[in-house]
């Protein structure tokens, strides 16, 4: 090993490789997470203004979007309204023909914090970025659940592996043709 790394080429070919995997890496992880978070954006949005529409003395019903969301199949915003007993008033989404409810631990928190995002997997193969908020005061309080498919965004991120994945590969294959491929004379 000391003889591979006494060769000045060996070195900087994986001074090259080193650099390249952390820039890569950390640009990977950036790109990764800005896709990740930005799915929690139009939950979020969607909840205040329901929280705000709702607040104002609109009905859950004329608040949630009439148009029901598959959870399994539909990438579309979907909203849950509920009572503080979590009994559902209004709903735009649908799993297996219900109407899917987070943990009760989740509606616990968002009591003590007056809200949470996270992602929830209601069933195997089903995962959404989901915002929980409270509205307001007893008796007329509850929650608010919004959420959205997180399918889309995880193609995305699929597809910023693979091309992560070949660019550090074509800086290992190109760095090895230029550093450490032995030299042909040419005649």
């Amino acid at each position: 090993m000391n003889k591979l790394l006494a060769n000045a080429n060996v070195r900087v070919w994986l001074a090259v490789v080193g650099v390249a995997t952390l820039v890569l890496g950390a640009s990977y992880a950036m790109v990764q997470q800005s896709t990740r978070l930005s799915a929690d954006d139009l939950p979020l949005t969607t909840a205040q203004v329901a929280k705000q529409e709702l607040l104002g003395g609109s009905n859950a019903t004329d608040v949630v979007p009439t148009l029901k969301t598959d959870l399994k199949s539909d990438t579309s915003v979907f909203m849950i309204v509920t009572d503080n007993s979590k009994h559902v008033i209004a709903s735009s989404a649908m799993l297996n023909s219900q109407t899917p409810l987070p943990p009760n631990g989740v509606f616990e928190f968002t009591t003590q914090h007056g809200s949470d995002h996270f992602t929830w997997e209601p069933q195997d193969g089903v995962r959404v970025a989901t915002r929980v908020i409270t509205y307001g005061k007893s008796p007329d309080d509850g929650f608010i659940i919004t959420g959205q498919s997180l399918k889309p965004f995880e193609d995305r991120i699929s597809t910023y592996t693979a091309l992560a994945l070949a660019a550090w590969l074509a800086v290992l294959a190109w760095s090895y043709l230029l550093l450490l491929l032995p030299k042909t004379k040419l005649k």
